[in-house]
């Protein structure tokens, strides 16, 4: 039994991807019936439980038990995380009409950097920090990130210039570039691709309504009267302190896998892996694979997901111009921090809408994010065309683009989704949060004083870039995967397709003999699994 296949598409699987290599059915399914292997070095967390006990699928019965436990276990964690990074997300915004401004020194062009440095810093650490979700325990490094981002949130308090203020910004995106890759993660251990496109709008509509939180925390700081130390600095310590309590929450009490879930049974923790063996995706997966990370960078819609990414991030330089553009249509500091709310309010319920949709329809992840953007665009329309004396309705285009969480949330998933093989899994979630990085970069740099204050520009290229463009992405990607996937169902009538793969095991003494396992144990990519099919 040789090992030197791991790292490379094996024969059968190149005859599976090309149509054309199979040419002679007979010879197709000789080739293809040879099942895939490699070392047990390389194979999925799961094989190492697989390999000790013995375990059938669950029945209906137990499956809904185990999803149960897992929901309750796992999705109050996610969704209280997700709350408390927007919250934290917005202390800068939520600043500037506390006082940061005139504290820190700062004009708009300085304000606008301080927005754009945090993803400086959350790009030069995407890709390092999904590595690292690879290599060590994900909840402790979820948790330890968790930590340090609360820690840096409370070194704001002290800060005095802009320059102090750069630095801090800095290291804080380095900090949250770990954490929405790690909730994906989590996402696609214990739940099916289905449960995971109904779970995760529901996981942003509570983060989305953050401006809830920070709305009613702005407007009770301010009542607060502690001399020199200003409202806005009372709204970092309530927000990293938060932040800090909830990481070392999640370190002491949130199961880094399946394998590791405390309020599983031995037999459960077996199961809840067989649960989700559809997804055709392993749990977890150690070592880095080579051949994996040139695969995703090779795929098409690796890049098609990063440009949506990209494109849809270009508004939302917006998170922390919010505040300040509510309260430059005529509005008081009070009446801002509380009209902030209304936003939050409508992303809480078109998440949860958008949510109950894909609950109840298979494959409508698409639809559901073109539908989305079609609130957005009208936004922007609002915004251009609407009289400056019209506050009201010009308030009312700034509510209603809070629907494009929608997409944001759906084809981020629907990203992670459509790829398998850990190394590949982790690189895709990656560029899609290069992308991300890169249009936050980027979006603050929208508002430049001179286009004050109605922003033409802005909302133009807010339209076409943001709007536009990522639904068109989206309306090919579909067509695409739809494609691709009905190649698959043609094919898998030519070919004989294993379900099985064999895994080399070393004893001790160094004997050699190999396991005959389920091909989901195998760590295979999306393109090496001709059983994959990509969710629509």
């Amino acid at each position: 039994m040789q090992s030197d296949t791991i790292g490379k598409v094996s024969d059968v699987d190149k005859a599976f991807m090309s149509k054309t290599s199979v040419s002679n059915p007979v010879d197709a399914v000789s080739a293809v019936a040879q099942p895939p292997k490699l070392s047990q070095r390389y194979a999925d967390e799961s094989y190492k439980l697989f390999s000790k006990v013995s375990v059938t699928d669950p029945t209906p019965e137990e499956a809904f038990a185990i999803r149960n436990k897992c929901l309750w276990k796992i999705l109050p964690f996610l969704c209280i995380g997700y709350h408390i990074m927007y919250v934290d997300k917005q202390t800068l915004g939520n600043s500037a009409i506390l006082g940061i401004m005139d504290d820190a020194h700062l004009n708009s062009n300085q304000y606008n950097w301080l927005s754009s440095i945090f993803y400086f810093g959350y790009l030069l650490a995407e890709w390092p920090q999904n590595w690292a979700l690879q290599r060590f325990p994900v909840a402790k490094w979820l948790a330890g990130n968790l930590i340090v981002w609360g820690g840096i949130t409370l070194l704001h308090i002290p800060c005095n210039s802009f320059a102090t203020l750069f630095v801090v910004r800095f290291f804080l995106g380095v900090a949250e570039a770990s954490i929405v890759p790690a909730f994906l993660l989590i996402l696609s251990m214990f739940f099916t691709y289905q449960e995971q496109a109904v779970l995760m709008p529901i996981m942003w509509s509570v983060g989305n309504a953050s401006p809830i939180t920070s709305g009613l925390l702005s407007y009770g700081v301010l009542w607060i009267k502690t001399g020199t130390f200003a409202p806005w600095k009372w709204f970092m310590v309530i927000t990293g302190g938060m932040t800090v309590v909830f990481g070392a929450a999640v370190w002491l009490l949130f199961p880094d896998n399946p394998l590791r879930a405390g309020f599983l049974t031995p037999e459960e923790r077996a199961q809840a892996i067989l649960r989700i063996k559809k997804n055709h995706s392993g749990i977890e997966q150690k070592y880095f694979k080579k051949y994996q990370f040139i695969e995703a960078l090779k795929d098409p819609k690796s890049w098609l997901f990063f440009l949506h990414a990209w494109s849809q991030e270009m508004a939302n330089g917006m998170t922390n111009q919010y505040s300040l553009i509510i309260n430059s249509f005529g509005f008081t500091v009070l009446q801002t921090t509380l009209l902030g709310c209304v936003s939050g309010i409508v992303s809480f319920f078109s998440l949860a809408s958008a949510a109950l949709v894909l609950a109840k329809t298979k494959n409508c992840r698409a639809w559901v994010s073109l539908v989305a953007y079609i609130p957005g665009a009208i936004s922007s329309i609002l915004l251009l065309s609407l009289p400056w004396s019209n506050r009201w309705g010009l308030i009312t285009g700034i509510w209603i683009r809070s629907t494009v969480g929608i997409p944001y949330a759906v084809v981020m998933i629907w990203a992670s989704n459509a790829s398998a093989g850990h190394t590949k899994k982790t690189t895709v979630i990656a560029m899609y949060h290069i992308g991300y990085g890169l249009g936050n970069i980027l979006s603050p740099q929208l508002f430049q004083p001179r286009w004050k204050p109605r922003y033409y520009p802005t909302w133009t290229i807010i339209l076409v870039v943001a709007c536009i463009l990522p639904s068109i992405i989206i309306a090919y990607l579909r067509w695409y995967l739809s494609k691709e996937n009905k190649r698959r169902d043609e094919l898998q009538h030519e070919v004989l397709v294993a379900d099985t793969g064999v895994v080399e095991e070393v004893d001790n003494d160094g004997t050699k003999h190999a396991r005959l396992v389920d091909k989901n144990q195998l760590d295979l990519t999306d393109r090496e699994n001709p059983s994959f099919r990509y969710v629509l």
